[in-house]
């Protein structure tokens, strides 16, 4: 028996199913990364592989790599591939436990149903490339919450008032020095006048401009701003207040799950069907069959006597229990009906 698992890994890697024809179909099941808290481990983003029993329609994707890779026609790849499931079937019935290199392990329970097993060595999500699970210990003597009681325990007011004061001693500096440096100039020009006929002239007509200039500063300028500061405060001293304040608050998110799981019963019975759609195109009903097992169900696609492909979400062995379960997914998949095989 030729072995076509490094096949099935290869389709794996870029597809979210990948089928056996006549004998079930992996499918590629996303999982976000998440945190152990207990070993403090860090796990990257998977896809995590399942087996369907009852994914058995021939999609084309397997036969078509091998007669790619193999150089072959399609009849030789589908007999390549017809042969390959048949041995896996001898093998089981035998009672014996295939394994699939890097896929997982085959085997039936005491039903005679197929158990799949899968091998979570090889993480199959090509967006999580050469990421690998870490263990990080966490920071000693760290805690949150005191943290955040010292942040509350601060006066926002005394943090406000300070900085009040810095933004008026920064205001205020400028006239100071100003009122420093101009006498200072003013003497210069003075010494210097004695070596310019025109200096005395120039020397009285500056002073009388800086002095009516100073005397109206203080009692404008200068008192108008400083007032102007001392009532509007520092610009931002509202978002401080509210930093402070806010750290104060703690916000907890709830995960809600997307569906209910559905209930048990005598699903799987194969009488009373869910039929989610019906397709005379095959190709049409195998994509809807895809994205229905995707999403948790058993689903089957069944040729009716009419010629067409019936897309079954799920079967039960009573039609109460279909009727409620119908009633619970008609939202979901509107327009489904049940069918009695």
């Amino acid at each position: 028996m030729k072995d076509l698992s490094p096949f099935i890994r290869e389709l794996l890697f870029n597809n979210d199913c990948v089928i056996l024809p006549g004998y079930g179909g992996f499918i590629g099941n996303y999982t976000p990364a998440r945190i152990d808290r207990e070993s403090h481990t860090f796990y990257p983003p998977i896809k995590s592989i399942s087996f369907n029993s009852k994914l058995n329609h021939n999609d084309g994707l397997l036969i078509g790599k091998i007669s790619e890779k193999k150089d072959m026609g399609y009849p030789d790849a589908k007999k390549l591939v017809e042969d390959y499931i048949k041995g896996l079937r001898n093998k089981l019935e035998k009672g014996e436990r295939v394994h699939l290199d890097d896929i997982g392990h085959f085997q039936l329970n005491g039903e005679g149903s197929i158990q799949f097993e899968p091998d979570n060595n090889v993480n199959y999500l090509l967006d999580s490339y050469g990421l690998s699970a870490f263990t990080r210990e966490p920071v000693e003597d760290y805690d949150i919450s005191k943290a955040i009681i010292r942040n509350r325990d601060k006066d926002p007011i005394v943090i406000a008032n300070r900085r009040r004061m810095v933004w008026r001693a920064a205001v205020a500096i400028p006239f100071v020095l100003a009122l420093v440096i101009v006498p200072l100039k003013t003497d210069l020009l003075r010494s210097e006048a004695g070596l310019n006929p025109l200096a005395k002239v120039e020397f009285e007509e500056i002073q009388l401009a800086q002095e009516a200039l100073f005397r109206e500063m203080p009692e404008t300028n200068r008192e108008n701003t400083l007032r102007d500061v001392t009532d509007r405060g520092v610009p931002g001293d509202e978002n401080i207040i509210l930093k402070e304040q806010d750290s104060t608050r703690l916000t907890e998110t709830e995960e809600k799950p997307l569906m209910k799981e559905q209930t048990t019963g005598t699903r799987g019975a194969g009488v009373y069907y869910l039929v989610v759609g019906s397709f005379e195109d095959d190709d049409n009903a195998s994509r809807l069959l895809l994205e229905i097992a995707t999403k948790g169900y058993n689903a089957e696609l069944i040729k009716a006597a009419n010629g067409y492909y019936r897309v079954c979400a799920e079967s039960y062995g009573t039609i109460q229990e279909a009727r409620n379960e119908r009633s619970r997914v008609i939202d979901l998949f509107p327009g489904v009906w049940i069918w009695k095989k």
